[in-house]
């Protein structure tokens, strides 16, 4: 059996992704992924995963009728058919994905319900449809179609990145070569959303903590985040470290040699969970009971409605409750 699983995006959701991939190739399944090209690292070369078909969305909409973007889009149609799938999988519920559901044949089309999919335009797509609404997270709901697609149920949860874990990157690996055995803790304040973000003064606050416990606090980010970084790190009176750069795929990698990650509900932070990384996960808007961290050693931190000082806490929790939940990833 050949599937096609569609999940464009987001990093995180592709993470939570994982582990619904796994569960397919697990059953015997041939497996393509369809991805946006910036998070094609995170699936190439995973054992299970046959194929890897990039997309560009983010770029296709904004010129919608270029030349480039007929070419590029009949391009994924063609190599998708070519796979010729006997199952479609729809794992992203939004109108983003149902072109490609509706585009690509196959004898099956799986995706999630009306009460499912986040937009229901998305259903006219599939054929069979999966009611996961008992299903809070967003690994478990994943899970809710591989049951669908396979009928068995009982799959792991954890997403697997050990082939990121094991990729060498030049980069990466020379910071880690010099900076010797000195345990680190990795700070990832950055999201989408403003409103996800950790405030700065908290993060030098939390960052002086884990330097008095002989942890020094490096902060993630990624190619837009770069000079609020090291504006960051400046203002910081020398506590923080910038961290080196890093990809996608480098980003486990670097996460899975720290003493402790602490970020925002983002991507980052969630491949540093599944990377086996103590990883604590600051949450303000977002529900964690959907989007909580998946790994080995995690938590997830609810923010509060209370006052706050907007430099040095913001919306999400403050520092004295990430302190005090940090403690027990390190012992």
């Amino acid at each position: 059996m050949k599937i096609l699983l569609i999940r464009f995006s987001s990093l995180g959701d592709v993470v939570f992704t994982l582990p619904l991939a796994q569960a397919l190739k697990g059953s015997g399944a041939e497996v393509a992924w369809a991805v946006e090209a910036p998070f094609a690292p995170l699936v190439e070369g995973a054992p299970f995963v046959d194929a890897v078909l990039p997309v560009r969305t983010r770029v296709w909409r904004h010129a919608l009728f270029a030349e480039r973007t007929r070419r590029e889009v009949r391009g994924f149609l063609s190599a998708a058919r070519a796979f010729a799938p006997d199952v479609v999988v729809d794992a992203q519920g939004l109108w983003k994905s149902v072109w490609a559901a509706f585009l690509v044949p196959a004898a099956r089309k799986v995706g999630f319900g009306p009460g499912t999919a986040t937009e229901r335009i998305n259903c006219l797509a599939t054929r069979e449809w999966v009611d996961a609404r008992d299903r809070p997270h967003a690994v478990d709901r994943g899970l809710a179609l591989a049951e669908r697609v396979t009928g068995r149920d009982g799959f792991g949860r954890l997403p697997d990145v050990a082939h990121l874990v094991r990729q060498r990157d030049e980069i990466v690996d020379g910071w880690l070569d010099r900076r010797g055995p000195h345990p680190f803790g990795l700070l990832q304040p950055w999201s989408s959303r403003p409103a996800k973000e950790w405030a700065p003064g908290s993060v030098t606050e939390v960052g002086r903590a884990l330097l008095d416990r002989g942890i020094e606090p490096v902060v993630k980010w990624g190619p837009s985040e770069r000079e609020r970084a090291t504006a960051l790190v400046a203002g910081s009176g020398g506590t923080l470290t910038l961290a080196p750069a890093a990809g996608v795929a480098a980003t486990a990698r670097l996460a899975s040699r720290a003493a402790l990650c602490i970020g925002t509900d983002s991507g980052p932070t969630h491949l540093a969970a599944a990377a086996a990384a103590p990883t604590l996960a600051l949450f303000g808007p977002t529900d964690p009971a959907r989007f909580g961290p998946v790994g080995p050693r995690v938590a997830a931190l609810a923010g509060r409605s209370a006052d706050y000082n907007p430099w040095r806490e913001g919306p999400l929790p403050n520092t004295d409750e990430i302190l005090r939940a940090t403690l027990p990833l390190l012992a």
